[in-house]
């Protein structure tokens, strides 16, 4: 599927569509196009979420990377310069304006997953004191 594939934007409304109403897999097969789905065990939905997760990354929108140009090589507690070496944007989500500087520290909490949002990735971090941010991300407990 090259990128003048009419399917790109099929799946990328279809992966939108997804995230808010109940779709069915002849609607993934339709905005598939022709490209390759397959189900494999069960009842085969799996193919509703295949297509919706590709159509949703194909938006730029939409993600998270668990592996991106050694971002599990981090420490805990990692300067945004070195971040942003490695094409990952600090993002502060606060209300407040305030932009991580270069030499701020920002707290990983172990578990560093950028999210694809406009087509790269961007790590989302809350201040918590002057130069210090902690990423919003946290690998769950079981």
């Amino acid at each position: 599927m090259g990128d003048d594939s009419p399917s790109i934007g099929a799946l990328m409304d279809f992966g939108r569509l997804a995230c808010s109403t109940i779709v069915r897999q002849k609607d993934a097969m339709a905005a598939a196009n022709g490209a390759h789905l397959s189900g494999h065990g069960g009842t085969q939905d799996g193919i509703i979420g295949a297509a919706a997760g590709v159509g949703l990354t194909l938006s730029g929108w939409s993600g998270r990377f668990i592996e991106f140009n050694g971002l599990r090589d981090f420490e805990t507690i990692v300067p945004v310069t070195d971040l942003e070496a490695r094409g990952i944007r600090v993002l502060a989500i606060d209300r407040n304006a305030l932009v991580p500087g270069p030499t701020d520290l920002v707290d990983t909490r172990d578990w560093l997953r950028p999210r694809l949002w406009g087509g790269g990735a961007v790590l989302p971090v809350e201040n918590t004191a002057p130069g210090c941010w902690r990423s919003i991300n946290t690998k769950q407990r079981h």
